[in-house]
């Protein structure tokens, strides 16, 4: 290395100094293109270095004056469009351009290449879009096209789709016709070949057809899109015969499709079910003949488009919460609209996340339940099994057990005996939500005329029950222990004492009248249910203390009151 040195600055007289010497210190100084110093230079001078002293300056003033030119040029570069203000204002300071790294980005802005992510502030949004565009041009040209096209995202689509060699789509062969991107044909050339011989559209002779046109629409009859009068016409006039007739085909297939008549298999463009739907598809009015053929045919799905606009009226009144009128569901029925129908039950009973069809028995029972026709048991069984007969689905609920409730009420006013029926209307009412209706099957019962205990206990629970429901709890726990006193084997009595001493605050007495229940036969499910119902009265810190004094009873049984504290569970 040294020997190199001592030859390239003249001084090889001195290569037999040892390796580290003042002379090799400034010779690879000179080398790392670091000044001088003073002494340094006197040193070389005393020593007769006059030619190696030359050319480290000639070395010295090179580099200066490359030091300059860059410079000058990076300030210079700052001119480009694609540079912002603040960018110039920023390299307009006493820090060398070079020496920041700003000047090599201007290099490159100026070659047009790509920048870096973080040089990207270094040029304002449109550079970015302008080599985008030139790139882009340059694919379009490197593939034969001569036209000026936009750059636009349906450009760069049809741009991947020629470099992929992917067949063009009818809206692609649309935006090419717009603008008028003729040399894009070379490209099409085997799709539009293949299309033609599929439709039947070879051009004869002499002929003005536009076969970027005619390439588009062939493409949409590949697409199983209908045509429009326009293309249509195009056709005709291009005397493309052949081409019409399966155009016709294709709109029957497409229009059966789409009107729901795909039960008519004959595709015969002469069949008079093509006539109807073609007035459908163009808005005209049916007259009753063309009804009447569909309705014969039993093209029921079919005959709704024909009262379209009807039906979305009655739709959105469904919508909008303002539900069907008896002459609504009238028309639905008699115009095979009783999908219609359904909807309306099912947002009416809050029930509108269910996919039922018309043939499930949730139509059937929802329809019982709107004309208040009573449940029958395996309606009851099948709307349990699907989880729709609880509280969660309110109205269903409600409804239901209000028409139980008039039944058992009916049946005792017809037969003026049979108290069992008064019990069920009672226990029924309460369901319903109706306690005042509870309280009145049993408002003027003469007890004393009553001699079968266990239905004096039963009548006395429900009426203590309802009572409670509407805050009346010192009359309510009378009923509970004139119950329990004519029959102390149910745990009914006993269930409701324990709630009402709940209710009233007096939890170790509660408990006591709940283990009784136990004793006879009582679920704990039971229990917690009144129990959740009494936490969701409480209020603050009546709350909080119940929640505390069951979790310290039995913190694994009762870890759902915890629940409470945060906010109430739907029940």
């Amino acid at each position: 290395m040294l020997t190199k040195l001592y030859k390239k600055y003249n001084a090889t007289h001195y290569q037999d100094l040892p390796p580290i010497n003042p002379l090799s210190f400034i010779l690879r100084k000179a080398e790392l293109c670091l000044d001088l110093t003073v002494s340094e230079w006197n040193w070389l001078k005393q020593h007769g270095l006059s030619e190696t002293i030359e050319i480290i300056k000639n070395q010295e003033n090179y580099r200066i004056s490359l030091y300059k030119e860059i410079h000058q040029e990076a300030i210079k570069l700052r001119e480009n469009r694609f540079v912002p203000f603040y960018i110039i204002k920023q390299t307009d300071t006493t820090e060398s351009l070079i020496d920041s790294g700003r000047a090599f980005i201007l290099y490159k802005v100026n070659a047009e290449q790509r920048l870096e992510v973080n040089e990207l502030y270094f040029v304002n949004q449109d550079y970015h879009r302008f080599l985008d565009v030139k790139d882009f041009n340059d694919r379009i040209q490197k593939h034969g096209i001569t036209e000026n096209i936009p750059f636009d995202a349906n450009a760069k689509v049809i741009l991947a789709k020629l470099e992929n060699q992917t067949p063009f789509s009818a809206t692609d062969i649309k935006w090419l016709c717009t603008h008028n991107a003729y040399s894009f044909l070379t490209p099409l050339q085997n799709q539009f070949s293949r299309l033609q011989n599929k439709y039947k559209a070879i051009v004869q002779g002499v002929n003005t057809v536009s076969p970027l046109m005619l390439c588009h629409i062939l493409q949409k009859l590949d697409e199983n899109t209908l045509l429009n009068e326009i293309e249509i016409g195009y056709l005709k006039a291009a005397a493309f015969t052949e081409t019409l007739e399966i155009v016709q085909q294709i709109e029957f297939s497409t229009l059966k499709v789409k009107y729901h008549a795909t039960q008519i298999q004959d595709d015969d463009i002469n069949h008079h079910l093509f006539k109807v739907l073609k007035k459908l598809e163009a808005g005209l009015p049916l007259p009753e003949p063309d009804i009447n053929y569909l309705k014969n045919r039993k093209l029921f799905e079919t005959v709704k488009f024909v009262y379209q606009k009807e039906t979305d009226s009655l739709i959105r009144k469904i919508e909008q919460g303002h539900g069907l009128r008896p002459e609504d569901v009238i028309w639905c029925k008699a115009h095979q609209c009783e999908d219609i129908i359904f909807t309306w039950l099912k947002k009416d009973y809050a029930i509108n996340y269910r996919q039922d069809t018309l043939e499930s028995p949730l139509y059937a029972i929802l329809k019982k339940l709107q004309t208040g026709n009573r449940l029958t048991d395996d309606d009851v069984v099948w709307l349990k099994t699907e989880e729709l007969l609880t509280p969660a689905t309110r109205k269903i609920y409600l409804a239901h057990h209000a028409l139980e409730a008039q039944f058992y009420e009916n049946e005792f006013q017809r037969t003026k005996k049979g108290h069992w029926n008064l019990v069920n209307a009672s226990a029924h009412w309460r369901k319903a939500e109706k306690p005042q209706q509870a309280l009145k099957q049993t408002h003027n019962l003469d007890f004393k005329q009553i001699r079968e205990t266990k239905l004096l206990s039963a009548l006395l629970t429900t009426r203590g029950g309802a009572l409670r429901d509407i805050e009346r709890l010192d009359e309510a726990e009378q009923c509970a222990l004139e119950a329990i006193k004519y029959f102390p084997d149910s745990h009914n009595p006993y269930t409701l004492m324990g709630a009402l001493c709940y209710d009233t605050g007096r939890y170790d007495e509660g408990d006591r009248w709940f283990e009784e229940a136990i004793k006879r036969d009582a679920k704990l499910q039971g229990q917690d249910a009144e129990i959740k119902r009494i936490l969701l009265k409480k209020k603050d810190q009546e709350r909080e203390g119940l929640i505390d004094y069951l979790l310290k009873k039995d913190r694994y049984r009762f870890a759902w009151a915890d629940k409470f504290r945060r906010n109430k569970p739907a029940l």
